[in-house]
């Protein structure tokens, strides 16, 4: 950035970043509590096809969820490390 000021403006940038992933983080985990929790419940009962598939669709659901979790994680411990790299200089 040309402008000036332009490194308080990438810590910014990073710091509002991590702000809207912590979030997207909780509710990843809130998500996966609650879709992997009634998935689980749905199989127990009597046997059903449907039963069966829906709690199929939720655990799928899950996964998915988890590895976004895991991304989101990620990114959020780059964009500390940088955010520690540039307050350090």
């Amino acid at each position: 950035m040309t402008i000036l000021g332009g490194g308080r403006m990438q810590k910014d940038y990073i710091t509002e970043r991590l702000k809207f992933l912590t979030e997207l983080f909780k509710l990843c985990w809130l998500s996966i509590l609650g879709v992997g929790g009634a998935s689980i419940s749905i199989l127990v009962g009597p046997f059903d096809l449907r039963r069966y598939a829906w709690a199929g669709g939720g655990l799928v659901l899950t996964l998915f969820l988890v590895t976004v979790l895991w991304h989101t994680h990620r990114k959020m411990h780059q964009l500390w490390t940088e955010l520690q790299k540039g307050g350090a200089s």
